[in-house]
């Protein structure tokens, strides 16, 4: 039988990070322990399902296929759970987070009647307002927590919940890729990125996707993204002063990259 979740390969580096984080650490621990606790417990009301749940994830090695029966989490999911690493960018046209608008800030067709005059108001006001450093852009968009659970057979389901609508910022990145490197060692690599922002916008969703950005002229070389989603109830009254900090550190981010990835690794 397969695993039930890909693996990722190559975590040595990003584990060994959060190893030597005292901070980091004590938050992964914390997370774990809350969905351990009475309240959060999965229970399964079929026995059998569980031994086979525990059957299979013995003879595969497989950790995330016991922590999904357990908790409901995969190990990355605990790390994001934990603000440890970014949420997994799938593209623009991807399922989290979904965009409400296009490049020119114009809601898109079947996001019109989602969008209230208020967020979107918002949005224009920024977009208008901020001036987007070499190859960003701004979008409204819907951020969600992805929920996974079993169906019979050992089969992922995933649901969305908890949507946080925001000002989404996307940044492209040289193709990690290219130097050879898995997802887990290009989340070692936005590790400092990552914990930064955290720490300059504690509520902000920072996603990463590796090769998710294509371009039309060029679709032969793809980029890494990293987006930030400032949810606009957090963040309505100091929107700006806090996409100005995080072009900042991600811009600061991205210089490092292209020493160890080339000059003309992204065309700016």
């Amino acid at each position: 039988m397969k695993t039930v979740l890909p693996r990722e390969h190559a975590v040595e580096d990003i584990f060994s990070k959060i190893l030597a984080s005292p901070e980091a650490s004590r938050r992964l621990r914390e997370v774990f322990y809350q969905y351990l606790d009475d309240e959060h417990m999965l229970v399964d009301e079929d026995p059998d399902h569980f031994l086979q749940v525990l059957f299979h994830a013995y003879q595969n090695g497989d950790v995330s296929a016991l922590l999904l029966e357990l908790c409901g989490k995969s190990m990355f999911d605990l790390l994001r759970e934990a603000y440890l690493i970014p949420r997994k960018f799938h593209g623009k046209a991807g399922e989290n987070p979904v965009l409400l608008t296009n490049v020119e800030g114009e809601l898109l067709k079947d996001a019109g009647k989602m969008v209230s005059a208020h967020d979107y108001g918002k949005f224009k006001e920024t977009f208008d307002r901020h001036e987007c450093v070499p190859r960003s852009r701004l979008y409204l968009a819907d951020g969600y927590d992805i929920v996974r659970s079993y169906t019979d057979g050992l089969e992922i389901k995933e649901e969305k919940e908890e949507r946080q609508r925001g000002i989404l910022i996307l940044y492209a990145l040289p193709d990690t890729c290219k130097l050879g490197l898995t997802e887990a060692q290009a989340y070692a690599v936005v590790w400092k990125t990552f914990q930064e922002i955290q720490q300059a916008a504690p509520r902000a969703v920072v996603f990463y996707g590796q090769e998710t950005g294509v371009k039309k002229e060029n679709p032969e070389k793809p980029f890494d993204e990293l987006g930030v989603l400032l949810p606009i109830h957090e963040f309505e009254k100091k929107m700006l002063q806090h996409m100005e900090e995080i072009d900042g550190i991600v811009l600061a981010c991205r210089e490092r990259m292209m020493e160890l990835a080339g000059n003309d690794s992204l065309k700016l």
